[in-house]
């Protein structure tokens, strides 16, 4: 009889220790998730239809709430035409902060840049630029609070 409770209590107490082990998964999964809200994604797909001028660009601002010595930056590009060139820029000077081309069909490519010192007081531009374009798809991912797209240019 006292083996039996023996067991059972120490069965309640693996469960007890499995559940406690659980939960302290969900928080860790639920602060990663937390994390990733922080991500700012900059997004441009243009199909043949986007525009009858070749080259044609596109372009997608964002600034940063506070001064920050590097940003890391994942630039995702994909395209189906004749070139693309897809740069990050400061709007207001046109300093190129980092800047690729690509050439006939991309089926996905994935860097990671480093920009520098970028300023609260200023607007940075993701700019894309094609030629003879069937679709292409840009997207600038910074996991970073500090960063915030901008709808509009200040003036």
């Amino acid at each position: 009889m006292h083996k039996k409770i023996i067991i059972f209590l120490i069965g309640i107490i693996c469960t007890v220790g499995l559940m406690a082990c659980q939960k302290t998964n969900i928080n860790q999964s639920n602060i990663s998730d937390t994390e990733e809200t922080y991500k700012t994604v900059l997004e441009m797909e243009m199909n043949a239809n986007y525009s009858s001028s070749d080259p044609f660009e596109n372009g997608r601002l964002f600034c940063v709430s506070k001064d920050i010595e590097i940003l890391d930056a994942e630039v995702y590009f994909q395209m189906d035409g004749d070139s693309g060139i897809v740069e990050i820029k400061d709007r207001n000077s046109d300093e190129v902060l980092w800047s690729n081309t690509w050439n006939e069909k991309v089926s996905g490519d994935t860097v990671t840049v480093s920009l520098n010192n970028l300023q609260k007081e200023k607007e940075y531009v993701v700019r894309f630029t094609g030629t003879k374009i069937n679709h292409a798809v840009v997207k600038v991912s910074f996991e970073s609070e500090l960063v915030q797209e901008k709808s509009r240019p200040s003036k």
